[in-house]
């Protein structure tokens, strides 16, 4: 890519107050990418140009536009560089005749036959390659028209309406499979855009201009869920019954997780708010109060695993381990064994608190040593 065009993008990204890892996160891709194109080492492909004018208010044209000064025109005639239709002839002597100056002038073939650039030689190679790509054509048209044919005749209008419906879903599954080895792709490289849908819906996108609209079903949902917990007020379930309004946002970014095949627009926080207090409602509900305060004093573990969510789909995408927040996973170790160990037997929990402490602390620098020994071993 052109440098002018590199440092133009680095400048307005800059000016947006942007990081390259906010702006990948903004449209998609990885920050090897963003890196990559302000080093000019690499091109933002077409959508990648769209998304970045919308982010930053520019047009296209005010985003690839460079500094560089127009070429001069470069003039075709002979007569510029002084060139003269006399013919250059060395100095000889006298005696000398045209014939021993210029050997083989009088004749019209001066090439050797047989030679590597005879005219002779090369035209009749390219003839019988025309010919023989001639051939190959008409055999192909030949198979069509018979098959063709074959299925006018043979064929009834039912038949061909069936043959043809199966084809289109043939196609459709075909396309189904090329875009998921797509994202699949994607993922390993860390590139394109997290916006993809599948081949059915980008066929409808084709055929109406717009993306699908929204089904009934996710029209009424909100009205299913109000319903619902007014139910179980007039029941005397108010709580946990408010918990159903937790599933109106969970519901949404869910269905766009799965339609987007990608498990960062999942909500997962709001998975361990329901878990966390949709547990102790359950418990609260049946009266019994001695599991709902147990599931409070330990449950709340839940929350510390987000990080480790969103940082081991990062860590699986990108094929890389040192992403992933292994200190996090040792406190939820630490703190979630240690609180059981407490309920169970006292004297464990206390020699647990005690001891564990140390090869769960020594464990991480050992994580981060190995992960990165192995991956400079590999690169190398």
């Amino acid at each position: 890519m052109n440098v002018e065009i590199a440092n133009r993008l680095q400048q307005l990204r800059k000016k947006n107050n942007l990081s390259q890892e906010e702006l990948a996160e903004k449209i998609g891709i990885s920050r090897q990418a963003v890196s990559k194109w302000e080093r000019a080492e690499a091109s933002p492909d077409t959508d990648n140009l769209i998304l970045l004018s919308k982010l930053y208010k520019v047009s296209l044209d005010e985003l690839l536009k460079t500094e560089s000064e127009p070429l001069e025109a470069v003039s075709l005639k002979k007569e510029d560089y002084g060139y003269t239709d006399e013919p250059v002839r060395e100095k000889l002597p006298d005696s000398y005749t045209d014939e021993e100056i210029y050997p083989g002038r009088e004749q019209d073939n001066s090439i050797p036959k047989g030679a590597p650039f005879d005219t002779d030689r090369v035209d009749s190679g390219q003839s019988d390659l025309n010919e023989k790509i001639g051939k190959a054509g008409r055999a192909i048209g030949d198979v069509i028209n018979a098959a063709g044919q074959k299925i006018n005749q043979e064929f009834t209008p039912e038949k061909k309406k069936d043959f043809e419906s199966r084809v289109e879903k043939g196609m459709e599954k075909l396309g189904e499979k090329f875009d998921r080895l797509g994202q699949k792709i994607d993922g390993m490289t860390g590139s394109g855009s997290s916006q993809s849908y599948s081949y059915k819906h980008r066929k409808r996108e084709k055929k109406t201009g717009e993306r699908p609209a929204p089904t009934l079903f996710d029209k009424l949902f909100p009205f299913v869920i109000v319903f619902g917990f007014l139910a179980a007020a007039g029941l005397d379930l108010a709580h946990p019954g408010w918990i159903l309004f937790l599933l109106i946002p969970f519901y949404y970014t869910t269905k766009t997780a799965v339609k987007n095949h990608n498990l960062m627009q999942f909500c997962y926080p709001l998975l361990c708010v329901i878990i966390y207090f949709g547990g102790a409602g359950f418990f609260d509900l049946f009266r019994m109060y001695r599991l709902s305060n147990y599931w409070y004093e330990i449950m709340w573990l839940l929350f510390l695993t987000i990080p480790l969510y969103y940082t081991g789909i990062a860590a699986l995408k990108k094929r890389n381990p040192l992403i992933f927040c292994y200190p996090v996973l040792c406190v939820i170790v630490y703190l979630g064994v240690g609180l059981v160990l407490e309920h169970l037997a006292r004297w464990f929990g206390n020699l647990w608190w005690s001891a564990a402490w140390a090869p769960l602390g020594l464990s991480i620098p050992v994580y981060y040593i190995v992960i990165t020994h192995f991956r400079n071993k590999k690169n190398s």
